[in-house]
């Protein structure tokens, strides 16, 4: 009895994988994953104003691809690699018609403790303010490792870089975003004494 099902599973001709999704599988996977896409452009420097088309511009990407995606890569990771390239198109765009900055979001109103919910949100400001001032490279690194939890290998595997040089440039965007914060903060009331 082993040996027949040994004999059968061994020699039998491979079954014909398939695409771990169909083009049917597209409102499951926009369903599952729009916050994280969402996040992840405007982590990587795409502007408010613009993010709504952006996110469509990912997920046109991802309907026109989604029946050849091959399950080598986890979904996160293959929809993150479509959102950089958007992201990058993007801030070229801004940056090709002279708009060198990122719009502020207006909070909507604090409830329950308001000092604390105005001190979150000026950390917040400040904190997209230093993410804004890094360069595309940084910017990418520092979104992919400290934003989205991704390891160093995985951020090699989406963006095509030596795995050196993913730590090599989060170890750099760390360093220049922490700068930024430093430079951007308002003086503490210690340090005017």
């Amino acid at each position: 009895m082993a040996a027949d099902t040994l004999e059968e599973s061994a020699f039998a001709p491979p079954a014909a994988e398939s695409p771990p999704f169909s083009a049917a599988d597209m409102g499951a996977v926009y369903e599952a994953h729009f916050q994280f896409v969402w996040r992840c452009l405007r982590g990587l420097g795409v502007r408010d104003d613009v993010l709504d088309d952006a996110l469509q511009d990912v997920f046109m990407v991802v309907q026109r691809k989604l029946d050849r995606f091959d399950g080598q890569a986890n979904v996160r990771t293959w929809l993150y690699g479509i959102a950089l390239r958007v992201a990058r198109r993007y801030r070229a765009r801004v940056a090709k018609d002279a708009q060198k900055f990122v719009a502020e979001d207006s909070l909507p109103p604090p409830a329950g403790n308001l000092e604390h919910e105005i001190e979150a949100g000026e950390q917040l400001k400040l904190a997209r303010r230093a993410l804004a001032a890094l360069d595309d490279e940084k910017r990418e690194a520092f979104v992919l490792a400290c934003v989205e939890q991704m390891s160093a290998p995985e951020i090699a595997r989406i963006t095509g870089l030596p795995l050196n040089t993913v730590y090599s440039r989060i170890r750099a965007a760390k360093l220049a975003f922490a700068a930024q914060v430093a430079r951007l903060s308002p003086p503490s009331p210690r340090s005017i004494r």
